[in-house]
């Protein structure tokens, strides 16, 4: 993670109450794909839903040894973790200062505090 964005989230997290809990979700950098293992071809399924499942699969099975080392940071410095392997993120939650703590971990790529996020309805040309 770049210094300035470390910088400005660590000083959100300073402002925050000492005795509550935030949620971030922590991105890291994809793995390279294994030079011997080949995705599946899609011509090898019977349709799109399969070829999905398939590829899940393989990703799963290629291990993400970054992700893996990060949460065990992460748990090591009490934060609740939930990883989701397909994209390479980590959603912790726990104590602020913690939470800047895990900011500093070299795996760390990119961050954000969870926030609602508003949704924008399309507006119909009738009401426009």
């Amino acid at each position: 993670m770049d210094e300035e964005s470390l910088k400005k989230l660590q000083a959100e997290l300073g402002a925050k109450p000492s005795g509550g809990t935030e949620r971030m979700i922590l991105q890291t950098a994809r793995p390279s794909r294994s030079r011997g293992a080949a995705a599946p071809a899609p011509d090898t399924f019977p349709d799109r839903t399969a070829y999905r499942k398939a590829l899940i699969d393989f990703e799963d099975a290629q291990g993400a040894p970054g992700l893996d080392a990060l949460v065990g940071k992460l748990q090591a410095l009490g934060l609740k973790t939930s990883v989701a392997r397909g994209v390479q993120a980590v959603v912790v939650e726990g104590a602020p200062d913690a939470l800047s703590r895990a900011l500093e971990a070299e795996e760390v790529e990119d961050a954000e505090f969870d926030r609602a996020v508003d949704l924008v309805r399309p507006r119909r040309p009738s009401e426009e």
